[in-house]
């Protein structure tokens, strides 16, 4: 043994022993500080190798972005595409932030190969509008998802397929019109889900299925007017429920049963309609043992603003009707309110429900309990949008189309039907072929009645025609 090597500290030979390992590190290491940082970003390397270019006027990606980046920031940008191969380098990118961009478009294959990516932020894109349904897919690792305040107005089929890791999901403030069924199948793991801030219509059957680890449902500030009454069924972890600010008239207490965990529910500022209906739904807030707003009623009038909480059990009788609308969505409607389809609570009897039920009758567009609109929104027009099941505000009429409206005639105030008399509305009169004796005459037999059936007091209208024309001919002549 070389006699210097002899007095060498072991440390020192190990030392010497590891060098080609120790220099391949340092080599390494001044690689990545070396590599090239795009020109309006700044890169680094500790927590984790980043490169930063946030509010920069960028209008596209930046070339050259190094591929060991493991976090991304390019928020505040006016960047408005996100291109297939943007982002295919950077195999160990975990957090992407492309917020408040002006992102109108995105491939489908923009984050294909991102395997380890878990924060996705493409909130504040207003001209997004639509995703296309295969742009998350292979992001299995992914926790976090903003596209909240991106203009959506649908979500496609299988947008979330395969998110198995997601737990945040951010839908807020867009301009949803509905919730497909089986949206969020696969998002097993998903906490909190914010949907308020939308147009959404209402709640379908299979709208959050398989959302089983659910904590917080944000529906708040939508167009909610009814829900299914299994639309929580997979809810069982739920705490958290916010339907206020919706177009709720009524609501099946079936759908909250399920919800064996919630502590707090927020179901202010909707329509309620304390009648009948509401008694499923009272009973259940008074089991209920978690914090929850106040529901105040809107009709029947006596009950208004009087907390259906609070009310007695004998308060809800009978079936209120709107005498006029309370939101009304359109200027114009008919001269008359219309019935909504109403449950069995509010039907008299075989004759009351075969008028509610009539078929062909038109939809009151004025209706009292029908959505709200939000103040600088124009409701569709007819036609344009297609009709749910169970579409109505009580959402308990069965059939594939919303029950029809129409007006309900007071037992007992028919006009007896005799071919002689006509329609049962009041006759019009015209100055052309009628004096005014004779509508008068016409009109007391039709609005007396014709006791008999027999026609007479026509008759007797008749009859008196001749002298009734003789008598204002003398009248406008006999002057001259």
């Amino acid at each position: 043994m070389h006699p210097i090597s002899q007095g060498l500290d072991p440390h020192v030979s190990s030392v010497s022993a590891g060098s080609p390992l120790l220099a391949w590190l340092l080599w390494l290491q001044a690689w990545r500080v070396a590599a090239p940082c795009p020109g309006a970003c700044v890169c680094y390397n500790e927590p984790k190798v980043t490169t930063s270019c946030p509010q920069q006027g960028l209008q596209a990606l930046p070339p050259d972005i190094p591929a060991a980046s493991q976090r991304i920031f390019l928020h505040g940008n006016r960047i408005a595409q996100v291109p297939a191969a943007g982002f295919h380098a950077c195999r160990n990118l975990t957090i992407l932030w492309l917020h408040s961009n002006a992102l109108a478009r995105i491939d489908a294959a923009a984050f294909t190969g991102l395997a380890l990516l878990e924060q996705l932020d493409l909130s504040d894109n207003g001209q997004l509008r639509f995703v296309d349904s295969t742009t998350f897919r292979g992001l299995s690792r992914l926790h976090t998802l903003h596209l909240d305040r991106c203009g959506l107005r649908e979500l496609g089929p299988g947008l979330f397929h395969g998110l198995v890791a997601l737990q945040y999901l951010y839908l807020q403030d867009n301009g949803l019109q509905a919730l497909p069924n089986d949206a969020f199948r696969d998002l097993g793991n998903l906490t909190h889900l914010f949907l308020h801030g939308n147009q959404i219509p209402g709640v379908p059957e299979r709208a959050f299925l398989g959302l089983h680890s659910l904590d917080r449902l944000l529906l708040h500030q939508n167009r909610v007017a009814h829900v299914h009454p299994h639309a929580f069924r997979d809810l069982g972890r739920l705490m958290t429920l916010y339907l206020f600010a919706n177009n709720l008239s009524a609501m099946p207490a079936e759908a909250l049963v399920p919800l064996r965990s919630l502590q707090y529910l927020r179901l202010n500022d909707n329509p309620w309609v304390c009648d009948c209906r509401a008694r499923p739904l009272w009973a259940w807030l008074q089991q209920f043992r978690g914090s929850s707003s106040e529901v105040p009623c809107s009709l029947p009038p006596h009950l208004a603003s009087h907390d259906l909480k609070r009310l007695a059990a004998s308060d809800l009788q009978g079936c209120a009707m709107a005498t006029r609308p309370l939101h009304p969505a359109r200027a114009s409607g008919p001269a008359n309110d219309e019935l909504l389809g109403l449950p069995k609570c509010c039907q008299q009897g075989p004759r009351d429900k075969a008028s509610v039920l009539e078929a062909g009758s038109p939809a009151s567009p004025g209706n009292a309990l029908k959505g709200r609109v939000p103040p600088g929104d124009s409701p569709p027009s007819n036609g344009s949008s297609p009709r749910h099941s169970n579409d109505s505000p009580f959402g308990t009429l069965p059939g594939s189309a919303e029950p029809p409206l129409i007006g309900l005639q007071p037992e007992g105030s028919e006009l007896p039907a005799s071919p002689t008399t006509g329609p049962r509305r009041r006759p019009g009169c015209s100055r052309k072929n009628r004096t005014r004796s004779q509508c008068r005459l016409g009109q007391a037999a039709v609005g007396g009645g014709d006791t008999d059936g027999s026609g007479t007091l026509p008759s007797l209208a008749c009859s008196l025609a001749p002298l009734g024309l003789a008598l204002a001919l003398w009248t406008v002549l006999g002057p001259c």
